[in-house]
């Protein structure tokens, strides 16, 4: 069979990333003839996709669709809107072909978007990796199979929810299958992913990872993991590989582990990864400096226990504290931090204990402070956030933006304080005006 894997066209030219997913995905069709696409680093997006169909002849296209927005109030972006114009194009070229639609973004309002889109024939819902090789092994019957969604007597309906994948038992990315030439000079920016673990057992009430992918941390064997980073520093020219776990150093010894063998191995690379401040101890920081860590990305989101607490974090003000002290003691060490200007309860007190913290990021860091943030939490579907907000009843429907308008108002932008909300909203928009990202600049 010829299946097309397409990452979706996000409508717009910004820094790449590499089809992670896809290439995963490809790796477990054995058998088949698979292409990997991504419309995003073509000169002529449409153009391109219409000459691969053309010439690839694809019996299934699959697209992937990562993310409905950007869910940056900064720098926001609805990628769902070009998606939908995207998904009708392929259906106009697809010459017949099945088209089938997962990824992330599919997987948080999934029959919303089957309803929403007559042009998609089938649904992959949360991780595929198993789902869709037997899809297609079944001659692209969905019977049977669980994950999926399809339409019956013209209803939308689900298979059931699918087992979490075998991380183990999954062969590594098909990288073969995809020209990795137009992410690399975006390495720095995160472009080449490496997957060490699935799942998050942190109960953050804002985040999607742990509906995403599970409450149980599933790891993935260190060797193979390095031994998939060699291949790519080796065969590809890789030089930074960002770590996509939700939090890579929990649990801490299998994080060290990675870190041993990276150096056993010799292997110079670069890596980045985002880390929780509670685990983050003197002995690792050092040895995930030893084995090429250039960049330890934190997200506290909150700088008092009250506010930490409400988020639903367990982190602690002491722990990220001493984290921070730990990173300042230590020249080699580069860091960001992410915290939210606005959260159920928040007030003063909470975002003058996060502008503290990091006015002594920057006086004792200096230019190793690489990125620092303030931003507006993005409500979705599913979250305990999004229940508090909006209440349970709330249709699926509300978190599927069609505009901008739609979208603004998923964004958690009011404390307590209406005076601070002011405050906010007129450093935001002077800090738009005068090209700042952050939401306080």
């Amino acid at each position: 069979m010829r299946i097309l894997l397409i990452q979706s066209y996000l409508g717009r030219k910004e820094p790449p990333v590499a089809p992670l997913g896809l290439a995963v995905i490809a790796a477990n069709l054995a058998g088949q003839t698979v292409k990997i696409f991504d419309p995003n680093i073509q000169k002529d997006p449409l153009t391109a996709s219409r000459e691969i169909i053309y010439s690839f002849q694809p019996d299934l296209i699959g697209i992937s669709l990562r993310n409905i927005d950007t869910t940056k109030y900064s720098d926001i972006f609805l990628y769902y809107k070009h998606f939908v114009k995207y998904l009708q194009f392929i259906a106009c070229h697809s010459n017949g072909a099945v088209i089938a639609v997962g990824g992330s973004g599919f997987s948080l309002c999934p029959r919303q978007i089957m309803s929403d889109n007559p042009a998609i024939d089938y649904g992959f819902y949360l991780e595929a990796d198993n789902s869709f090789p037997r899809f297609v092994e079944c001659g692209l019957q969905p019977e049977g199979i669980r994950g999926i969604y399809f339409r019956k007597a013209g209803e939308v309906v689900h298979s059931g929810a699918a087992e979490p994948a075998d991380d183990n038992v999954i062969p590594g990315p098909a990288w073969d299958l995809v020209d990795l030439k137009p992410y690399l000079p975006y390495q720095h920016l995160s472009s080449i992913g490496v997957e060490s673990k699935r799942g998050c057992a942190q109960k953050c009430i804002y985040c999607t990872y742990p509906l995403l992918n599970g409450s149980n941390i599933r790891l993935r064997d260190p060797e193979t993991v390095v031994h998939e980073i060699k291949k790519l520093a080796e065969e590809y020219r890789v030089q930074r590989i960002f770590f996509t776990d939700p939090v890579f150093n929990l649990p801490l010894n299998y994080a060290e582990s990675i870190c041993r063998i990276i150096i056993d191995s010799s292997l110079n690379i670069s890596w980045s990864a985002y880390h929780h401040p509670e685990f983050f101890s003197k002995e690792y920081m050092e040895l995930a400096l030893d084995s090429g860590c250039s960049d330890f990305y934190f997200s506290p989101d909150a700088a008092t226990d009250k506010g930490l607490k409400i988020l639903g974090k367990s982190a602690t003000v002491s722990g990220l504290n001493r984290c921070l002290d730990l990173i300042a003691a230590n020249i080699r060490v580069k860091a960001s931090f992410n915290f939210f200007a606005a959260y159920p309860e928040a007030g003063c007190e909470d975002y003058q204990a996060a502008k503290k913290f990091i006015a002594y990021a920057k006086s004792a860091l200096k230019d190793r402070l690489t990125r620092y943030k303030f931003s507006f939490i993005r409500l979705e579907p599913g979250t305990p956030l999004a229940y508090l907000t909006c209440g349970k009843n709330v249709s699926p429907a509300f978190f599927l933006p069609k505009n901008m308008p739609s979208l603004r108002r998923l964004f958690y932008i009011k404390n307590k304080n209406r005076c601070l909300n002011f405050k906010l909203w007129l450093k935001f928009w002077l800090g738009i005006l005068f090209g700042k990202r952050n939401v306080i600049p």
